[in-house]
């Protein structure tokens, strides 16, 4: 199906109005036991490099090339990336070569007003989890595990983005961006985060270790 299309069937799906009861529930993204997984980075935290708009590549970044068009979450290599809410998938291609060599890949999905990048994830959408370009995913769903480089990289963008955009270094913000810090902090609030004990079993492929049972909140 064509991706245009795709965007044209959520539309019509998922943008009617609700009732604020009847709101889908949103999840946090990443299902993991590190203890900074809800840290939002900001200009102002410990960890600004992993902001939106800091400066990259991060090791240059007296130099910087590109803008950060994301906020990198904290999570640990092999950890569970679950879709948000509700959506279709739009793209997954090739994205960050982490330190070790490995590479990265990305997953977009478009949500109900927006669409979502989850960087940095392992390969697999097809061959591991089974799921291919227009399929819809349910809020909630396992869509990946985190890659090498022990991090989410998520961004958001307009309904009709439907590839992650690059921000030149000394540009104006690039048309469809939106600053996804909000969002997060809103969602890190609000949002549900799921348990490891609460996981379906991962596919063989992708077992790294005994997973330990992440205590409630």
């Amino acid at each position: 199906m064509h991706r245009r299309a795709l965007l044209t069937s959520l539309a019509v799906t998922l943008a009617l109005p609700a009732r604020a009861q009847d709101a889908p529930q949103r999840f946090w993204p990443v299902v993991t036991t590190n203890p900074r997984a809800l840290e939002i980075s900001t200009e102002t935290t410990s960890r600004p490099l992993r902001r939106f708009n800091a400066p990259r590549p991060a090791a240059h970044a007296d130099h910087p090339t590109r803008r950060h068009v994301g906020v990198d979450l904290f999570a640990d290599p092999g950890d569970t990336v679950i879709a948000i809410e509700d959506g279709i998938i739009l793209a997954n291609y090739p994205f960050l070569r982490a330190a070790t060599g490995q590479m990265s890949w990305c997953v977009l999905i478009a949500h109900a007003g927006y669409v979502a990048t989850y960087g940095e994830v392992q390969a697999g959408l097809t061959d591991v989890w089974n799921l291919r370009i227009g399929d819809r995913v349910q809020g909630g769903q396992f869509i990946a595990n985190i890659s090498d480089t022990g991090q989410l990289h998520f961004e958001t963008y307009d309904p009709s983005v439907t590839r992650n955009i690059s921000w030149p270094n000394g540009a104006p913000e690039p048309a469809g961006v939106r600053d996804p810090t909000r969002f997060l902090t809103d969602l890190a609030a609000h949002g549900r985060r799921m348990l490891i004990s609460e996981l379906p079993l991962r596919p063989s492929s992708t077992n790294l270790a005994p997973c330990p049972t992440l205590a409630a909140d």
